[in-house]
C-alpha cells in the first residue's frame, strides 16, 4: 500500500490568489491594475449558491481585515514574542485561504471583543443544563474545582442551588459569551430555559483571550491552564464553527490512543521529537437536537504547560509571514543560521515527525500551520508540538503496526459502530490518508513557506521539494519502508 506520491503536487494555493489579486488587465488595455475583489468574483464563471456566500465571505475578510489596521497597532520584530502573543499577533490567518478572516455573524464590536487581534478578554458564561442534555467525559471527580479552583467551583455550587439547577441533577457547560448572547433567541434554548432544564449562571471562572482560530480560547490570567475550544455559529475558513457532537465525546480517547502510539515508538523522542497537547475533557449538550452541535465544549493543554521557555515556540503558519516593514519573520534566524544549514534542520524537525507517524504507524494528522508549532532554540528547529486532533486525526485500520492499542470508539459513540465510507477517522485506503497530509503539511503549510523562500532567498521551489523528496527516501530507506513510500517520479 503506498503513502507517497511525487511532491510537484504542492503547489502554493495563495500564490495565485495573490497574483490574480495584485494584477488584473483592464478590459480592452495594456495597463494592469490591483484588482478589487468584485474582480475576482466576476472572473469566476460560477452561478451557484455558494458564489454568494464566496462573495459575503470575502468582503466581510477584507472588511474586518481594514478594521483590523484601523484599531490594532502591528506587532513588530515578531520572532521574539511569546507563544500567547504570537496567537494575537499573527492576524494573518491561515495564509492559503481567501476568506481567513469571515467570520460571519461577527459585527464590528464582535470582532474587537472576540477576535484574536485585539487581545481584548473575557470570561466564559455559565449555564447548567438537566443531566439527560448532557454528555461529558471528564478526567477527575473533582475536575472542576481543579480547573476553577476551590472558592469559585464553590461560588457556582451556591449559585447552581440558588436557582433551583443543584449539581445532583444539572451539569455546568461554559458557553462561549458571543454564542450565548446569540442562543438568547433561540426557540429551544428559551423552551430548556422556561421548563427548568437550564439555568444560566453569568460569568464564571478566569478571563479568557481569544487566539487565532477564534473560537478556542486561552486563559488570560495563567497561561499554563488549559486552552477551552468552544462551539461557535460563525463560518470562518468556509467553515462552521459547530462542534459535532460525535468528535466532541471521543476526543480525550483519541488523544490517549495517539500519546500510547508516540510513547510505544522511542523514535518519536530520539530521532522525530513530537509532542502533543492531549484534549482531557469534553462536554456537549443538547444532541440530536436542533442545537446539535452548537452547545460545546473541548479542554486541551496549552503550549505554556510544557514547561518550554515561552519564546522558544512559533505556529508553523508564521514561518511564511512578513512583517510591516516587509521582511520576513524569520530573516533573524535565516541571518543567524544559515539558509541551507536552516532548512535541512527544519524538514528533518517539522517533516518527518508527521511522516513517520503516517507511514509507519498509519495515522495522519491534519497538520497545517495552526495545528503545528515548531519548537526552536534562537530559531533553530528542536522539536514538534502538534494539537487538535479529535475532529481531523485519521487513521487506516490495516497499516496500525499496534491494532491493540487502537480504541474501540463505538464504545464511546454509536456513530462510529458502522460509519459512512472515509467518515469518522477512519479510512479506507492509505490514499485518503495520504491526502490529509499532503493537503495539510505541503499544500496548506510548507508551500507558502516555498514560495517565500523562492521570492526573498533565490531558492528555487524546485530545489526546496527536491530537498524535502530527498529526505523522505532517505526515511524510507533507512527504515525499510520502501513498499509503502515508492520512489515515483521525481518533481
Amino acid at each position: 500500500m503506498s503513502l507517497h506520491e511525487p511532491l510537484n503536487r504542492a503547489s502554493a494555493a495563495p500564490r495565485v490568489l495573490r497574483q490574480l489579486c495584485e494584477a488584473l488587465l483592464c478590459e480592452g488595455g495594456r495597463n494592469w491594475r490591483p484588482a478589487m475583489t468584485e474582480d475576482v468574483l466576476t472572473a469566476v464563471a460560477d452561478p451557484s449558491p455558494a458564489m454568494e456566500i464566496l462573495r459575503t465571505d470575502l468582503c466581510h475578510t477584507e472588511h474586518l481585515s481594514d478594521l483590523t489596521a484601523l484599531h490594532v497597532p502591528a506587532a513588530a520584530r515578531r520572532h521574539r514574542l511569546s507563544i500567547s502573543a504570537l496567537e494575537t499577533a499573527l492576524h494573518e490567518g491561515h495564509p492559503y485561504h481567501p476568506c481567513y478572516k469571515a467570520r460571519s455573524g461577527f459585527s464590528d464590536a464582535d470582532h474587537l471583543a472576540y477576535g484574536p487581534e485585539g487581545g481584548a478578554t473575557f470570561r466564559l458564561t455559565g449555564v447548567l443544563f438537566l443531566h439527560d442534555l448532557v454528555q461529558q467525559v471528564l478526567p477527575c471527580k473533582n475536575f472542576w474545582e481543579q480547573e476553577l479552583g476551590r472558592d469559585e467551583w464553590q461560588r457556582i455550587t451556591a449559585l447552581a442551588e440558588a436557582q433551583g439547577a443543584p449539581l445532583s441533577s444539572h451539569c455546568l457547560l461554559p458557553l462561549h459569551p458571543w454564542q450565548h448572547a446569540k442562543l438568547q433567541d433561540d426557540p429551544l434554548f428559551n423552551t430548556w430555559c422556561d421548563a427548568g432544564q437550564l439555568a444560566e449562571i453569568g460569568p464564571i471562572g478566569a478571563q479568557y483571550r481569544a487566539t487565532r482560530s477564534v473560537r478556542t480560547l486561552m486563559n488570560a490570567d495563567t497561561p499554563a491552564c488549559a486552552h477551552v475550544k468552544t462551539a461557535m455559529m460563525i463560518r470562518n475558513t468556509s467553515a462552521l464553527r459547530a462542534l459535532a457532537p460525535e468528535s466532541v465525546t471521543v476526543a480525550p480517547a483519541i488523544s490517549g490512543w495517539l500519546a500510547d502510539v508516540l510513547d510505544s515508538d522511542p523514535l518519536f523522542t530520539s530521532r522525530y521529537p513530537l509532542t502533543i497537547l492531549p484534549e482531557y475533557a469534553a462536554i456537549t449538550a443538547g444532541r440530536g437536537t436542533a442545537l446539535d452541535g452548537h452547545l460545546a465544549a473541548i479542554w486541551r493543554r496549552s503550549p505554556q504547560s510544557l514547561g518550554l521557555p515561552a519564546d522558544s515556540m512559533m505556529p508553523m503558519n508564521g514561518l511564511a509571514l512578513t512583517e510591516p516593514d516587509g521582511t520576513p519573520l524569520i530573516a533573524p534566524w535565516i541571518a543567524q543560521h544559515g539558509l541551507d544549514a536552516w532548512l535541512d534542520r527544519l524538514i528533518e524537525v517539522a517533516v518527518l515527525p508527521v511522516w513517520h507517524l503516517m507511514v509507519a504507524h498509519g495515522i495522519g494528522l491534519e497538520a497545517h500551520g495552526q495545528n503545528l508549532i515548531l519548537q526552536h532554540e534562537n530559531g533553530w528547529p528542536t522539536g514538534l508540538i502538534a494539537r487538535d486532533f479529535h475532529e481531523s486525526l485519521e487513521y487506516v485500520q490495516e497499516l496500525l503496526p499496534r491494532p491493540d492499542l487502537c480504541l474501540d470508539l463505538s464504545q464511546i459513540g454509536p456513530v462510529y459502530a458502522a460509519p459512512a465510507l472515509d467518515q469518522c477517522l477512519r479510512m479506507s485506503s492509505p490514499e485518503e490518508l495520504r491526502w490529509l497530509v499532503m493537503d495539510t503539511l505541503f499544500v496548506f503549510n510548507l508551500a507558502d513557506l516555498s514560495d517565500l523562500l523562492q521570492r526573498r532567498y533565490g531558492l528555487a521551489e524546485t530545489a526546496f521539494w527536491r530537498r524535502v523528496r530527498t529526505r523522505l527516501d532517505c526515511y524510507a530507506s533507512e527504515h525499510g519502508m520502501q513498499d509503502r513510500h515508492p520512489a515515483g517520479n521525481r518533481p
